[in-house]
């Protein structure tokens, strides 16, 4: 086995792997000095005494280790919920969950996590419409990295600095943070990567058009160390767009650079696996300087925004020499800008106009809670007050009552004594007369006593007469107040049942749909489960096309019914324009969330089906997925197959601005039916609390259909919509409904 000094050396060092402070180094240490260490007198402690002593260490050795092992465990819980949170919008949570990470990382000494934390809790108030506190949590972070000299530290506060103040169009404040933080880590971290922030710089010199500043900035962001695919990939795009966009046109090998780098970036691309938000408009630059310009047309018919297509193809036209395309497009360009500014003011107008009239609406029934409230305490403070001041006055003349009684008393007693002293002096005959006199007096008390009995009863009918009249009023104040309230609630559940038939009107209700049109086979329900509902659909058919959506507004009543109102309105002007869903949900994202300060989201599937081929795009925003029936069988006995459709998934409409969404298609869906739904029908719930669930509709939906031969023309899809709702209703049974229940079935031949 080991000496005494390689053994003593060993237990030290795999002591201080483990120990939290130096103290506890330092406790190590002499108890070790102690146990291998002779005395004075040159005499080694016993061998039993050296063997508690090391076993006493290995298990505080252990010990550490196993609290160590779990602190890290709890670190990285915590991470996984931070990042889990960072998409939502629940701004308490997130902060909480942030603090608690700022704690075990700080306990833990894990100065990365820490700042990372701290960081996200600025980056999250930015991108939730509190960029004020965004900035201020940016600047606390940074006085607590340099007043503890964490470099890291420093360098993330003044990075996220800079970020929040671009968010907040302070371009040349947000330009001098990023340069102080790229100066920092070459001077402080010189093996950290400043790509980030230099990226950044890049992308404001690229807003603001210097593109000499673009192009130093993202090559300097390619020659820091450890640099990602993505960061090189970003740093290609922006020199690609800034030699071909630029003023260095007059330079004869312009091409000859853009070509170079162009091919850089294919290979960028191809490492970090997809292409990044700049790449429709370095490959148009790519087909303009090859004189390509049919294949450039084509990339910019494939934006999906409108706006970004029509100056795409106005610069285009201009480069072809094909000036009057140049300037219809250009005239298209300004009157769709215009036309969307307009609608998204008008929008955001009447947006604020409901939002004040909602809170005005709020405070007024807040203020008449609380004056209610104030006069019930104030009713309740005047009574326990006279309640006391009656109390006091019984006690007192109770009091008085007593003193008079020890009077008489007393009284008594002395005449009783100077009689009995005059009683010794007289005869049996005088005994006798104070014998009577005293029977007389005994009388005369009785019935005095009986008199202040009376008194007191009478005073105590008195007072119950008093506070039964006081009841009695208050009763009668109570009722006028009941019939107030009922005549406000029968006024407010007549003005909601007007809502729920005002916004029940907004969906389409006549079906068949399309009587003209024989090859659609369609129907829908919607029941919502309060007076107004949040779930929506709607169909338009355009000239050989049909759209359709379906969709749930998160949050139940009047705030889920007017989102849902916006998001219908919004679809069918966006739709009879004739535009592909996944532009549709784009849209409808950005309107919804500017603004969106109750943080109101709608989960959507959008669809187009072209009624001549067959062919179904779709784009589904974070909605139940739908539901493909196959063709009825000959034999009723034999069910239908049935599965629910695979598909991208989306984020829902309305979190935050800036969402792309993925568009899919069906290549062929005729003689298929298509059924669509919202959580209130796999979900719903029994009196024993069991949900409907997706086995149960496959089932239900797999036996619905008829043979064709049974069917009358365009009956099919309501006869398997009332097949679902029949077996819905007979589940949940007495059961109040918990959520809105809203069907869409659609049949193409």
């Amino acid at each position: 086995m080991f000496g005494q000094e390689p053994f003593r050396n060993y237990v030290f060092f795999r002591f201080r792997r483990v120990c939290f402070s130096n103290k506890m180094c330092n406790f190590a240490g002499a108890l070790l000095n102690l146990t291998f260490t002779p005395t004075l007198h040159g005499i080694m402690l016993r061998r039993s005494a050296k063997h508690i002593i090391i076993t006493l260490l290995l298990a505080l050795l252990t010990t550490v280790a196993l609290a160590q092992g779990s602190e890290a465990d709890n670190i990285k819980q915590l991470q996984t919920q931070m990042y889990k949170l960072y998409p939502g919008t629940d701004y308490d949570q997130f902060i909480e969950v942030t603090e608690r990470l700022k704690s075990a990382a700080l306990k833990a000494g894990d100065e990365r996590t820490f700042y990372r934390a701290w960081g996200n809790q600025a980056l999250f108030s930015a991108n939730h419409q509190r960029r004020n506190r965004g900035l201020q949590i940016a600047k606390e972070l940074q006085e607590y990295a340099i007043s503890h000299n964490s470099r890291f530290g420093i360098y993330n506060g003044t990075h996220i600095s800079a970020y929040v103040l671009a968010q907040m169009g302070s371009t040349k404040e947000a330009e001098k943070e990023f340069r102080l933080a790229v100066d920092y880590l070459h001077e402080h971290l010189p093996g950290e990567s400043a790509a980030s922030s230099l990226l950044e710089l890049s992308k404001l010199a690229y807003n603001h058009n210097n593109p000499h500043q673009v192009i130093n900035y993202a090559q300097q962001a390619m020659r820091e160390p450890h640099l990602n695919p993505l960061h090189r990939l970003n740093a290609l795009s922006l020199i690609c767009l800034s030699v071909a966009d630029s003023a260095m046109y007059e330079e004869p090998d312009y091409v000859q650079q853009f070509n170079q780098y162009y091919a850089e970036r294919e290979e960028a691309k191809r490492q970090n696996g997809r292409d990044d938000r700049y790449g429709f408009r370095v490959d148009i630059w790519k087909s303009i300087l090859a004189h390509d310009y049919d294949k450039a047309l084509q990339i910019s018919k494939s934006i999906p925004n409108r706006l970004s297509q029509l100056e795409s193809q106005r610069y285009i036209f201009r480069q072809m020499g094909d000036y009057r395309k140049a300037y219809v497009a250009n005239g298209l360009y300004h009157r769709l800008r215009d036309s969307v500014n307009a609608e998204r003011n008008a929008h955001l107008l009447a947006e604020m106009t409901t939002a004040m009239d909602l809170g005005r609406i709020e405070n007024e029934a807040k203020e008449l809670k609380l004056n209610n409230q104030a006069l019930q305490l104030k009713q309740a403070a005047s009574e326990l007050e006279q309640r006391r001041l009656e109390e006091e006055a019984l006690n007192l003349t109770l009091k008085n009552q007593q003193v008079e009684l020890q009077n008489a008393a007393v009284r008594l007693k002395n005449d009783s004594l100077d009689r009995h002293n005059k009683d010794l002096k007289l005869s049996e005959w005088e005994s006798k007369m104070q014998a009577q006199q005293s029977a007389e007096r005994a009388h005369h008390v009785f019935m005095l006593m009986l008199g202040l009995v009376a008194a007191i009863v009478i005073a105590a009918l008195l007072f119950f007469l008093h506070r039964r009249n006081r009841h009695m009023r208050r009763l009668k104040q109570a009722y006028d107040q009941l019939e107030e309230t009922t005549s406000a609630k029968e006024r407010i559940e007549s003005e909601l049942r007007i809502a729920r038939d005002i916004q029940l009107s907004m969906v389409p209700r006549q079906f068949p749909a399309f009587p003209d049109v024989p090859q659609i086979d369609l129907y829908a329900h919607i029941s919502p489960a309060k007076a107004v509902g949040g779930d929506l659909y709607d169909y338009i058919y355009h000239p050989g096309k049909l759209y359709f959506c379906i969709g749930d507004v998160s949050g139940k009543g009047v705030p889920a019914s007017m989102t849902m109102a916006v998001a219908v309105n919004l679809f069918r002007t966006i739709a009879n324009e004739g535009f592909p869903p996944s532009y549709i949900a784009t849209k409808l994202n950005d309107t919804l969330s500017a603004n969106n300060e109750s943080a109101m989201f709608v989960t959507m599937f959008i669809g187009e089906i072209d009624i001549e081929s067959g062919t179904m795009y779709f784009c589904n925003a974070g909605h139940n997925p739908p539901v493909i029936i196959g063709p009825a069988t000959d034999d009723p006995s034999q069910p239908a197959s049935t599965h629910f459709l695979q598909m991208e998934p989306n984020a829902p409409i309305g979190l935050w601005p800036g969402l792309e969404f993925t568009a899919e298609h069906i290549d062929n869906i005729k003689g298929n039916s298509i059924f669509l739904y919202t959580d209130g029908v796999n979900e719903a719930e029994n009196i024993r609390q069991e949900q409907f669930s997706d086995e149960r509709l496959i089932d239900v939906l797999a036996h619905a259909q008829l043979p064709d031969g049974q069917c009358q023309p365009k009956t099919h899809s309501r006869h398997i919509v009332e097949r679902v709702s029949q077996a819905v209703q007979a589940h949940v049974g007495e059961a109040e409904p918990s959520d809105d229940l809203t069907m869409l079935c659609i049949k193409v031949e």
